[in-house]
């Protein structure tokens, strides 16, 4: 059962690689170039935004763990221990999705 949890919370990798790498196959990025924007703007923003979006999964999923269903491994963990070990997890997750998209060209690939 413990397996299921870094399984579930890696399922956000797929959407973080096929959003860069859609973006890349429309030419996205060029056009954003051509309009003024400085590429370190754009890997800011779109970090954020991942990172943004795993935030709110990290804590919905503390939450039903803890409140809701009552999960012994929430309740036996110390939290600060747990966020700082899932804040790492996501760190990683985005940080591998943008360099697996370097490698990929088409959406449907990724």
């Amino acid at each position: 059962m413990i397996m299921v949890f870094p399984i579930c919370l890696s399922m956000g990798l797929p959407v973080f690689i096929y959003q860069i790498v859609l973006e890349k196959e429309t030419r996205l990025m060029e056009y954003m170039k051509m309009n003024g924007l400085r590429m370190n703007n754009y890997w800011f923003v779109n970090f954020f935004f991942n990172f943004g979006f795993y935030m709110m999964t990290i804590f919905s999923f503390i939450f039903f763990g803890f409140k809701v269903f009552e999960i012994a491994f929430f309740i036996k963990t110390n939290i600060i221990f747990m966020l700082l070990v899932m804040i790492g997890w996501g760190l990683a997750q985005i940080s591998m999705a943008f360099l697996i998209s370097i490698f990929l060209s088409k959406s449907q690939t990724a």
